[in-house]
């Protein structure tokens, strides 16, 4: 139960098909009252969030047809615990405590008390005793979503993500229209790299919605890593995937990937567009809005932007690889390279997707992550691919330098390619 949850009056949560959640964003919506909802038209009552025309049409008839209950007799125990909410809404959560503990030693199994108990806890970062009161809460009553949300805050705080996880599903299930579960689902969803031992390693695959860069040299097999991302993604789980490539055509992509056992026929969600497609959009948009119409004159960061929104909202997408930065920097000259990548990395991350960016290494001996050296502070995360020469012979090696949200090794694995796929040697 959170503070917003426990402001919403009692009689709203009565409305049958109401749940906490719908019961909010009508309070929210400034209809704090069966008699304040009851002037409202369905027109106005289906315009709140969460709420569809059936069940405002339901509401609507409830309100104005249903026999007026005779309003419910008060016990000492509501007037206590009301008066232990209103300390606990101004902050008095010790006075707020002992009240709501004096409700409890009467009536052990009050859910009420229970659940403002447990979030009072949850709120003073006694995560151990707000677990062990929603532990009781649930046991009680399993079908009340936002004690699981509140238990599911608790086990996360504690870094017990698997469990939190599945209090956060739990409460899905119970009222799919929960904000609190949906946005912490979103944040934890991570897409699989499909290499085999990688996924582990970052405790179940790349974050969603991270930038990241798969960096090395020359022959370092970055292109041909990131693809394998994407194909197996389209290919495995059905998901939208674009390559955009800057550098290679389409058909030299296609082409060299097929040669690795890739196949395009196999993922037919995955998307490979090369330069040409942007220059032709671009030079249609650059004669309509200037009187020249020259690639010189094309804004390329921009254009990607613009391309990937087009690609999201027209087709979808859950991930995108940008192949690559150093062709980009050919492409166009940075004059405030620190600024303009910031914003460029923003409107990225503004679209909602999960993007690679493959990258050379620079500077002395190829140590840097990205010509600039602002790239690597920008992205959430960095995969480096590098070779090294033994025997006459150059061997892969993979390392996560970085990767925000995850505890991983920074060790270096082998990386094995071979008829299966990618892989890496942990042991």
């Amino acid at each position: 139960m959170t503070k917003n949850q426990i402001e919403v009056p009692q009689e709203l949560l009565d409305i049958p098909g109401m749940n906490p959640s719908k019961a909010k964003s009508i309070h929210e919506a400034g209809y704090g009252s069966i008699e304040s909802l009851r002037k409202a038209s369905i027109d106005d009552i289906s315009k709140i969030k969460g709420i569809n025309k059936k069940l405002a049409s339901d509401i609507y008839e409830f309100l104005h047809n249903a026999p007026q209950k005779t309003p419910a007799i008060r016990t000492e125990e509501d007037v206590f615990l009301e008066s232990g909410l209103d300390l606990y809404k101004q902050g008095k959560w010790g006075q707020a405590l002992q009240i709501i503990n004096d409700v409890l030693e009467k009536n052990p199994h009050k859910i009420a008390a229970l659940n403002a108990k447990a979030q009072i806890y949850l709120d003073r970062e006694k995560f151990q005793l707000a677990l062990d009161t929603y532990d009781e809460v649930t046991s009680l009553d399993p079908e009340i979503a936002e004690s699981w949300v509140g238990k599911g805050n608790a086990l996360l705080a504690m870094d017990q993500k698997t469990r939190a996880l599945s209090c956060f599903k739990k409460a899905l299930t119970l009222d799919p229209t929960n904000e609190v579960a949906q946005e912490k689902l979103g944040e934890e969803e991570r897409l699989p790299t499909f290499v085999d031992g990688l996924d582990a390693m970052l405790e179940g695959g790349i974050p969603s919605k991270h930038i990241v860069m798969i960096c090395g040299r020359a022959g370092s097999m970055k292109s041909s890593f990131a693809y394998y991302m994407l194909h197996k993604l389209s290919e495995k789980e059905g998901r939208k995937t674009i390559y955009l490539s800057l550098e290679q055509s389409r058909q030299s992509l296609l082409k060299h990937m097929k040669k690795l056992g890739l196949k395009k026929e196999t993922a037919k969600n995955l998307m490979v567009s090369d330069i040409d497609d942007m220059v032709v959009v671009d030079m249609a948009a650059l004669r309509k809005e200037t009187d020249t119409d020259t690639v010189e004159n094309i804004d390329w960061p921009r254009s990607i932007i613009n391309q990937l929104k087009s690609y999201r909202e027209s087709y979808g997408c859950d991930a995108v690889v940008i192949d690559s930065l150093s062709a980009l920097y050919s492409l166009h000259t940075f004059k405030n390279p620190r600024s303009e990548l910031f914003f460029f990395f923003e409107r990225l991350r503004d679209i909602g997707i999960t993007v690679f960016l493959i990258s050379e290494m620079y500077g002395e001996g190829q140590t840097q992550f990205g010509q600039y050296g602002v790239e690597e502070f920008l992205v959430d995360g960095i995969i480096h691919l590098k070779t090294e020469e033994y025997a006459n012979r150059a061997n892969l090696f993979l390392g996560v330098v970085k990767m925000r949200e995850t505890n991983h090794p920074r060790d270096y694995f082998p990386l094995i390619v071979d008829q299966f796929g990618f892989g890496i040697v942990r042991d």
